[in-house]
């Protein structure tokens, strides 16, 4: 098996494979040099010196724009409206108003019986069993009421009367 990795020109005890995007790509170690020395890397990137996990390593360098916080020239005491009539803006379209009942969760006969059957689990519920059980059991039932069509059919009604 041959070893595929170089020592480093400018440190003996560092290796490199030549794989790397960084300057060790060409033998440099970042060992060699003071924390923060910025160099160009194979990949055309500049390369910084940091420390991480107590060694020295190449890490990419990449400009981040502060956003600072800047006052504004003119404020709203120094501007005047030309305009000072009180007309009325114009109002959106009435079509682009939303129906409420577009909204609404759609009643199926599985949200309906859920709804149901957990609101008569909970009042049964004497020994505070959590909600996410109760839900599963919910679920358990519709699952076994799908399998009888009958059944399934007269529960509707009753809940639909109520």
């Amino acid at each position: 098996m041959k070893n595929s990795k170089s020592p480093c020109i400018n440190v003996s005890t560092e290796s490199y494979t030549g794989k790397e995007q960084s300057p060790k790509r060409f033998g440099l170690s970042a060992e060699g040099y003071d924390v923060g020395f910025e160099k160009e890397g194979f990949d055309k990137q500049i390369w910084c010196v940091q420390i991480k996990n107590n060694r020295k390593v190449w890490v990419r360098n990449i400009n981040i724009v502060k956003i600072t916080h800047e006052e504004p020239i003119l404020t709203y005491s120094d501007v005047k409206n030309d305009a000072d009539s009180n007309d009325e803006l114009p109002s959106k379209p009435s079509a682009t108003v939303i129906d409420v009942k577009e909204t609404e969760k759609k009643k199926t006969d599985y949200n309906l019986f859920i709804k149901y059957y957990l609101d008569k689990l909970k009042a049964e519920n004497k020994d505070k069993t959590p909600a996410k059980i109760l839900f599963q059991s919910a679920t358990q039932e519709w699952g076994r009421l799908k399998k009888s069509p009958e059944e399934l059919k007269k529960i509707m009604e009753l809940i639909k009367n109520k």
